[in-house]
């Protein structure tokens, strides 16, 4: 243990690299007292000339001169977007230098790339930061729960979803005025389609799958569905069913299958996870020692993001310094498959706009039995002769290649007047 220095470059000093950056200069002192490591930031890049002045001391101009250095030992990428991103952890690697990243869209998509490489250079890949923010999941997964075998990972892994789904159901208001307000508070971008789409929450829920069974799914091959489509009419049937409607990342494994789909849920209002407000996450694990585990926190902010970034600098570092290669492997050794989404079987929620006239109900009543979907509860309150009004229904469990056609039928019928909304529950939380 010679070296008790460990030198940084950092990619990017955004909000997550400047909060970073700031953070780590702050608590240098306490880290080498607790850790007797010194970590130094060399140098620091950005392609926002504004952003960079902040740190004169430590720029450079560009991102070669911090993958050249020979005296940087680990590189911190937090760019975000893919082509750049990768391009430079790839050229840094085969520098021989660790890297940390929160990058969560890259991991989805060239993650096994990346570590294969790492491996091949014998070097480290940190991404604590990639997944739920300051709550260490990845950590847990990759240690603290290694000698289970994990059954279940469900997650609320946005915070601007969230933010926007609790506006909803405390204030009453449309989908477009919680994104305004998501806007108005910073808890979301300019262009937030990754967000409300759920495919921030697909990729983050492809890398705890995959770090957890050891298979990276493309995220071309999963389920995904966002929240645009829920209308505050759902929010509140919902609560009176006593559910609450919550953005899911979801992963399952049964036998050689896994289970990965992302979508809207009725979670009951009794589960912990349902409980999860505003911008924070939270992840529920289900394993065989265990039994069940929930993981609650902030899940956004430069803060939250730069205490996990911290967290994989300082264990990557411990490793640099003992000086002994310690391998790290996700790959599975069995052969996993994805498990078609049509192959699913759960409850369902239907919402149906429908003319308030005799014989409706039994005309999609009968297209449901006909499609093995049996109904467990209805609600029509409203008595609007010739009107559309809406039919809540609630199933038992069905398949979702049964739901599909019988839903595209019913949505043909002269007495439906609006493509039905549906929305699948969770129940098997309790």
């Amino acid at each position: 243990m010679n070296k008790k220095i460990v030198n940084i470059g950092v990619l990017g000093c955004g909000t997550v690299g400047s909060s970073f950056i700031n953070n780590l200069i702050s608590k240098q002192k306490i880290i080498k007292k607790t850790t007797g490591i010194e970590l130094n930031i060399l140098k620091v890049f950005d392609k926002d000339k504004y952003k960079l002045e902040r740190y004169k001391n430590f720029a450079v101009k560009n991102p070669e001169e911090i993958i050249n250095d020979e005296n940087i030992d680990i590189v911190v990428e937090l760019i975000g977007g893919i082509d750049y991103a990768y391009e430079f952890i790839m050229k840094s690697i085969e520098k021989r230098k660790s890297i940390v990243t929160a990058n969560k869209y890259l991991l989805s998509k060239y993650g096994e790339e990346i570590f294969k490489k790492a491996k091949e250079k014998k070097v480290y890949i940190g991404f604590e930061g990639s997944v739920a923010g300051a709550i260490p999941v990845i950590k847990v997964l990759k240690e603290s729960f290694m000698g289970n075998k994990i059954t279940k990972i469900l997650g609320i892994l946005n915070g601007t979803t969230n933010f926007i789904l609790s506006e909803m159901f405390y204030k009453g208001i449309n989908f477009k005025e919680g994104l305004g307000m998501a806007k108005k508070f910073g808890y979301a971008e300019a262009n937030p389609h990754l967000d409300i789409s759920g495919y921030d929450t697909a990729h983050k829920i492809l890398v705890l799958s995959w770090i957890t069974w050891g298979h990276l799914f493309s995220v071309e091959k999963i389920s995904v569905e966002g929240i645009d489509k829920i209308e505050p009419i759902d929010i509140n049937f919902a609560s009176e069913l006593g559910y609450r409607i919550k953005l899911l990342g979801i992963g399952k494994k049964e036998n050689n299958q896994i289970e990965i789909r992302v979508h809207p849920v009725l979670l009951p209002r009794t589960h912990l996870l349902s409980l999860v407000e505003g911008v924070n996450n939270a992840v529920y694990i289900e394993g065989d020692l265990i039994g069940k585990s929930l993981f609650y926190g902030e899940g956004a902010g430069g803060n939250a993001a730069s205490s996990s970034v911290i967290s994989d600098v300082i264990d990557i570092s411990k490793k640099i310094i003992s000086k002994e290669y310690i391998e790290e492997n996700f790959l599975s050794e069995k052969k996993l498959n994805l498990k078609p989404f049509d192959e699913i079987e759960t409850k369902y929620y239907f919402r149906f706009t429908a003319i308030d006239k005799p014989g409706v109900l039994a005309k999609i009543s009968k297209i449901l039995g006909d499609n093995n979907i049996s109904i467990l509860s209805v609600i029509q309150k409203q008595d609007n002769p010739q009107k559309a009004v809406p039919i809540i229904m609630l199933t038992h469990k069905a398949k979702e290649k049964n739901v599909k056609k019988a839903i595209s039928l019913i949505d043909k019928l002269d007495v439906i007047k609006n493509p039905t909304i549906i929305i699948r529950l969770e129940e098997e939380l309790m």
